[in-house]
């Protein structure tokens, strides 16, 4: 199983996670955050070339966190680059991490089964769609 860490900027969110769950993404967490460095002004309020409206969307930015198998992640990280991408410094990153292991509080599935039920129950239409699993 995989971690996925990706940090977008806010104006992209609704759409990459809708385009998300059409690919089959177990569910997302998202994550508004202020971040430093990887891209981004390390002082967004120091003086520079960048107006005004640069310097707040670089603070405007979101982290989403996606479990997924070994098999979902390449079509996952597609979408996310897909829809991110501007070709424009702070586009984002995306960080992908080894799960060691998933449980479901509720039944104490472990492993890909805890992700898999998740999907079988939105497929069945007991997840409403965008649900934050």
């Amino acid at each position: 199983m995989k971690e996925i860490k990706a940090y977008v900027r806010r104006d992209e969110v609704n759409q990459v996670v809708e385009k998300l769950h059409d690919a089959g993404a177990p569910g997302v967490a998202i994550i508004g955050i202020h971040p430093l460095d990887y891209g981004y002004e390390a002082n967004p309020f120091a003086p520079h070339r960048a107006g005004l409206a640069d310097r707040y969307r670089y603070l405007s930015v979101i982290k989403l966190e996606i479990m997924c198998t070994d098999a979902e992640l390449e079509p996952l990280v597609q979408v996310i680059r897909s829809h991110c991408c501007t070709g424009n410094r702070g586009d984002g990153m995306i960080f992908v991490s080894e799960v060691l292991d998933a449980i479901r509080i509720s039944d104490g599935a472990r492993g890909e089964p805890a992700l898999s039920e998740i999907r079988r129950r939105k497929e069945a239409g007991h997840v409403p769609a965008g649900t934050v699993a």
